[in-house]
């Protein structure tokens, strides 16, 4: 009996249903969606926008309320007489100051709009968005609402902002570049934007099987959940395609092993060849606190993984640095990856442009501490 319980358990973990396009009930954020916009303020929006009020006690004086775009959502041109502070709390947005470009807006970005500032804000084109809105002076404080943000008002914005490093990035080539942002957000566990991150890897020329193995790849760095719940994303990605009469391309299985080494010895090969570092050096820290792991790294990560030649062993590291900036806080790692990028070829200038398509898809909070390893590599050299 047990044994059929835990047999049913592990198929629904493989096959559960589907991930869903965001919308009203998936849309996932820390503060309530609220209701639609009322007629009265409705009218000073293109697009459906959402308002929860926050905070409910007058005698406070700080009135907030969660403020919910739906995707291409915008708000006119308007300024607050007293000022006003928004707070982004979940997907992707945007903020725009008249005669400055947009900023794009990650989840803990901080927009501070001083009194009389002529600005505008809502949801990328692709994403929905919350923000909490916190009303400044509000004795005095009045929204003054202006002309509406125009279609290619808001195109020409919203692309100047995606695009920032668009010439720079050429240093990785387009399949590279779809590497990048499919494991970043992968790592991240965004499947939302991850979708359109599979289909330009698709469009970047990569097979069915190719793709798959960046999302298996994935999952030495952020664990089985988020690298399976990428793989059912990919399956209904597939599945849509196909439905709209686009055929992918399979491509070819990873070749057999024949190396006749211990997978220990073999990954411990790879490691060396890909780092530079020889095998023959002592073991120290980790490998000898908790040598159990050291052993599973050498025969599963740097031989069962790495020895798979779907991808080459550049691919992987730029996927691994990826998934790393996605996964944060594992600095010292991504120390150790990026150095073996700079053993393998990879250029500062082509981790500079890894490290640029993060900062679109994840935003600085998840770019900017692997900018700070760089500088520590680069200044090594």
């Amino acid at each position: 009996m047990r044994q059929n319980f835990l047999i049913r358990l592990f198929c629904l973990c493989l096959f559960p249903v589907f991930t869903m396009a965001q919308n009203t009930d998936n849309f996932r954020q820390p503060y309530p969606l609220g209701t639609k916009l009322p007629e009265a303020s409705a009218k000073n929006f293109i697009g459906q926008a959402y308002i929860a009020p926050i905070t409910v006690n007058r005698e406070l004086n700080v009135p907030m309320s969660n403020v919910t775009f739906e995707p291409r959502c915008r708000n006119n041109w308007h300024y607050h007489k007293g000022g006003q502070i928004l707070v982004a709390s979940a997907g992707i947005g945007y903020y725009q100051e008249k005669g400055k470009p947009a900023r794009r807006l990650y989840p803990g970005d901080i927009v501070e709009i001083a009194p009389d500032v002529i600005h505008w804000h809502g949801a990328a084109p692709d994403s929905w968005f919350a923000h909490v809105a916190v009303s400044c002076n509000p004795q005095t404080n009045e929204a003054v609402w202006l002309s509406p943000v125009g279609e290619k008002e808001y195109q020409e914005a919203t692309s100047q902002a995606e695009n920032v490093y668009a010439e720079a990035n050429r240093v990785l080539e387009a399949r590279e570049q779809a590497i990048v942002s499919i494991a970043a957000y992968t790592g991240k566990g965004d499947l939302a934007h991850l979708r359109q991150a599979l289909v330009k890897g698709l469009e970047s020329g990569m097979t069915v099987n190719e793709v798959n193995e960046v999302l298996i790849h994935a999952y030495a760095y952020c664990g089985f959940p988020r690298s399976l719940r990428a793989i059912q994303t990919f399956m209904q990605v597939i599945e849509e395609r196909k439905s709209m009469g686009i055929k992918d391309v399979e491509g070819r299985e990873a070749s057999a092993i024949e190396d006749g080494g211990s997978r220990y010895e073999r990954g411990r090969d790879i490691l060396a060849e890909i780092s530079g570092t020889s095998a023959a050096v002592p073991k120290a820290g980790y490998a000898v606190f908790a040598p159990t792991i050291e052993r599973f790294l050498k025969e599963h990560l740097f031989a069962d993984l790495f020895e798979r030649d779907l991808l080459t062993y550049r691919e992987r590291e730029l996927a691994t640095v990826s998934v790393l900036a996605g996964v944060g806080g594992v600095e010292p790692m991504a120390y150790g990856h990026m150095s073996i990028c700079l053993h393998l070829g990879i250029t500062p200038e082509q981790l500079t442009a890894l490290l640029n398509i993060v900062e679109i898809n994840l935003g600085k909070k998840s770019s900017d501490p692997l900018r700070d390893v760089l500088g520590q590599l680069t200044d090594k050299k």
